[in-house]
């Protein structure tokens, strides 16, 4: 084991993409920091009977009774489908290890076992050993009864762990599910119909009764097994390393003939979306931030109208911040064979900033009824946020392609050792600085002229900077010509 973790440490160090992969976790600890702290105040916040994150407008009298009645929507709505966007499955550069003599049962374990150590699963169990701290008390609770609750949440957390390795290839079970989460919270939102009574009876009983604590206990045990039983029938070398062969099929495209010399390129983006499941699922996993805002919605009276600019660039822009930010390490397999060509740079900038702007346009149409329903102040924002990503973050995001030197194999089965979904949220976090100057131009100009004029002037951000955009475009130009030799080099690593 700790010889596979020196190999990995290595792979990073030795990487000719090491300034991209320290900034990522540099930006990752940053933010891990910031989860801790909220973390830690929350589950205080919230086993003293604060209302802060919940429905109730006052405090609540028994914050345990309320943790269970939400537990069933926090199990599947973060410990399971949030899981499967936020947190990419480990991986490990399993080929060249196949050939040594290292047993594959150690490789397994390695892998598996990092997992269990993940971000998402401490702060988790952080959340719930502080709030059991705060809640306790001999005169309410059974301190043995206590213990045992916790570690039956546990469990449960541990067993979304290892399901999220299935989901990770299963995006229809996903998408089901997302889709049935909505409906149980609208059904709630427009008080219809509410689980948090079956919930709260459901994850009280494993308080009540002690012996409970084994269905979970077996149940992971059980997961365990079976995902240890999977990776040992698929993993050889001939499994997830050979190329799918299919039949080819021309896609004319003739509409896209009025860009001129982009519109090859765009073809080919079209294309790639279209035909690659990789591609696929990480534009369609783009379209779902446009409900991003609706999480922020309920704390809209907790952190002001400054919220909203917030989520709303995530709404608007997801599809840059996600597929764009994969640019050029989308035709990283060619990429080489493009620099041979008599190609210009410029047609394939300015093709990557139009399929940028499309996303942007479609999304922010999209979003518009949704959060126009709330009232003109949402979409006055998501109107000058959508303005904003397609001005400025569209050639930020753009101009930082030219560092992340991230090799992706479109060829290749990836089984579950192997993470089959390009959008991870490594790459989103490179995105959050961008976040900033905007929400800092609207809270200042907004404190004194209101939220309307602090929309405008946002927008108008974005306004002028699609008016420079050959000035911008020029500047990204050149910087992918810096940075040409040392992509190639980074697309030919095997690590």
């Amino acid at each position: 084991m700790l010889q596979l973790f020196k190999l990995e440490l290595k792979s990073f160090f030795r990487s000719s993409a090491l300034g991209g992969k320290l900034a990522t976790k540099i930006f990752m600890w940053l933010s891990y920091i910031y989860i801790l702290f909220m973390t830690v105040g929350l589950a205080f916040l919230h086993g003293i009977g604060g209302a802060a994150f919940v429905k109730q407008e006052v405090d609540v009298e028994n914050p345990f009774l309320l943790l269970n009645s939400n537990m069933l929507f926090y199990i599947f709505a973060f410990w399971i489908f949030g899981r499967y966007i936020i947190q990419a499955t480990p991986t490990i550069n399993m080929k060249p290890l196949l050939l040594l003599r290292i047993k594959r049962d150690k490789i397994i374990s390695f892998s598996l076992n990092k997992t269990i150590f993940s971000f998402f699963n401490l702060i988790s169990i952080l959340y719930l050993i502080i709030f059991s701290f705060t809640i306790y008390s001999p005169e309410k609770f059974d301190l043995t009864q206590l213990i045992l609750w916790n570690l039956s949440m546990y469990f449960i957390l541990y067993i979304t762990n290892f399901l999220n390795i299935y989901l990770n290839k299963k995006d229809s079970i996903a998408i089901s599910l997302g889709a049935i989460l909505a409906i149980i919270y609208g059904l709630d939102f427009f008080q219809i119909f509410s689980f948090n009574p079956i919930s709260g009876w459901i994850f009280y009983m494993f308080y009540d009764y002690k012996i409970l604590v084994i269905v979970p206990l077996i149940i992971l045990a059980f997961t365990y097994y079976r995902v240890i039983q999977f990776f040992k029938n698929n993993f050889f070398l001939d499994t997830g390393l050979r190329k799918k062969v299919v039949e080819a099929k021309q896609d004319n495209l003739d509409v896209l003939n009025r860009f001129g010399d982009m519109s090859m390129f765009l073809r080919n983006d079209f294309r790639l979306i279209k035909r690659s499941k990789r591609a696929k699922t990480t534009a369609f996993m783009s379209m779902l931030f446009i409900f991003y805002g609706l999480i922020f919605l309920g704390i809209q009276d907790l952190l002001g109208n400054t919220i909203l600019i917030f989520a709303y660039l995530f709404s608007t822009g997801g599809f840059i911040f996600s597929f764009c930010a994969l640019v050029p390490s989308w035709d990283s397999q060619h990429y080489s064979f493009m620099m041979c060509q008599n190609i210009k740079y410029v047609d394939y900038i300015k093709s990557k900033w139009y399929l940028g702007s499309f996303g942007v346009i479609i999304v922010t149409i999209i979003a518009l009824p949704i959060y126009g329903f709330f009232g003109s102040e949402h979409l006055i924002a998501v109107i000058a946020c959508g303005l904003f990503n397609l001005g400025v973050n569209s050639y930020l995001t753009l101009w930082a392609g030219a560092f992340t030197k991230y090799k992706i194999d479109l060829n290749s089965f990836k089984n579950s050792m192997g993470d089959a979904k390009a959008f991870n949220s490594k790459t989103l976090l490179l995105i959050l600085p961008q976040m900033v100057l905007p929400v800092l131009v609207y809270a200042f100009v907004s404190s004194f002229f209101g939220h309307i004029i602090g929309c405008i002037s946002v927008g108008s951000i974005g306004i002028l900077g699609i008016l420079f955009k050959d000035i911008v475009l020029n500047i990204i130009i050149k910087t992918y010509k810096i940075e040409k030799y040392s992509t190639l080099s980074a697309y030919k690593e095997t690590n």
